[in-house]
C-alpha cells in the first residue's frame, strides 16, 4: 500500500509525466523508500503485538516461531534507516517526511494503537503522507489534486481501522489495549465507521469538479460499490447485535474497505491519466 500510495501521488501530481525520463529514478526511489519504512513498521508492530497476535493471529511469523523478536527489531532498524537515507537523497523535505513517518509508525506500534482513536488517526495520516510523498517528487505537480487523492486514502483507512478494532476486540481486551470498541462499545464505533463511509461516498463527486474530470465518476463506481458493501455488512450485523456477529461483520467490512481503497486509487489514477 505504501509503494502504491507513493506511485499514486506522483500520477495525481503530474499524470504519466511523473514517470518520465527526468522523474523516473526519483519516483522509483520514493516508492522504495516508503515501502522500506512501511515494511519496517510491520516488523516492529509484530514485536509490540506479540502477545495479542498469539490470540488474534497465531499464524503470524513471531507467535508461530518462524521469526524471533530480536530479528524483527534488527529488521525494523535496518529498513527504517535505509528508507530515510533514500528519502533524504531525493530531497530534504522527503528526508524530513521519511523521519516523521518512521517516528509516527513506531509510536503507533509502541503506544498509540492501544489508545482510543489516536492509533486509528495515526494510520490514516501515514497513508495520507504516502500519497503526498509521491506527489512532491514531480517539480511542477498539482498539489491540490494530490491532496484530494490523499484525503480519500485518509477516509477509507480511518474507516478500516475502526472496523479492525471491532474485529480484534477479544485479543485487545486480554492485554489491556484501550481501543475504541472497548472504551465506547461496539455500536458507537460501528456508527462512527458507517459515518465515515457515508462521508466518503458523499464526497466522491468532489474530484470530478476539482481537476479530475467527470470521467472520474464512472471510474469510481467499483470503489463506491465496495464502500456500500462495507456499510451493508455492518448494518446487517446491527440487526442481530451479538458480539460474535459484529466481529465477523467487521472483518468482512475491513476487507471491503481495503478493496475500496485500491479501487479508489485506480479510479483516481485513471481519471488523472485520461
Amino acid at each position: 500500500m505504501f509503494f502504491a500510495g507513493v506511485a499514486l501521488g506522483g500520477v495525481l501530481a503530474a499524470g504519466l509525466g511523473a514517470f518520465s525520463e527526468n522523474n523516473l529514478l526519483l519516483m522509483v526511489m520514493a516508492m522504495v523508500s516508503a515501502a522500506l519504512i512501511g515494511g519496517a513498521a510491520n516488523a516492529i508492530n509484530d514485536v509490540y503485538d506479540y502477545e495479542i497476535d498469539a490470540v488474534n493471529r497465531p499464524d503470524r511469523p513471531l507467535p508461530s516461531g518462524i521469526v524471533s523478536p530480536e530479528t524483527a527489531r534488527r529488521t525494523w532498524l535496518a529498513l527504517t534507516l535505509a528508507g530515510i537515507a533514500i528519502g533524504w537523497f531525493i530531497s530534504p523535505i522527503h528526508g524530513i517526511l521519511a523521519i516523521a513517518s518512521a517516528i509516527l509508525l513506531w509510536a503507533y506500534s509502541a503506544r498509540l494503537k492501544r489508545m482510543p482513536a489516536l492509533g486509528n488517526v495515526a494510520v490514516a495520516i501515514i497513508l495520507w503522507l504516502a500519497v503526498l510523498y509521491g506527489g512532491l517528487v514531480p517539480p511542477s505537480g498539482n498539489l491540490l489534486v494530490v491532496q484530494i487523492g490523499a484525503s480519500f486514502a485518509f477516509l477509507t483507512t480511518l474507516a478500516r481501522e475502526g472496523a479492525k478494532d471491532i474485529e480484534d476486540m477479544e485479543g485487545d481486551a486480554l492485554f489491556g489495549a484501550r481501543t475504541l470498541p472497548l472504551v465506547w462499545g461496539i455500536r458507537p464505533v460501528a456508527r462512527l465507521v458507517l459515518a465515515v463511509i457515508f462521508l466518503t461516498i458523499v464526497a466522491l463527486p468532489i474530484p470530478a469538479i476539482s481537476g479530475y474530470g467527470i470521467a472520474f465518476l464512472g471510474f469510481a463506481v467499483p470503489a463506491a460499490g465496495c464502500l456500500l458493501a462495507a456499510g451493508w455488512v455492518l448494518l446487517s450485523a446491527g440487526v442481530e447485535g451479538m458480539p460474535e456477529t459484529w466481529q465477523r461483520a467487521a472483518g468482512q467490512a475491513s476487507t471491503w474497505l481495503k478493496a475500496a481503497m485500491v479501487a479508489g486509487m485506480i479510479a483516481l489514477a485513471l481519471a488523472r491519466i485520461g
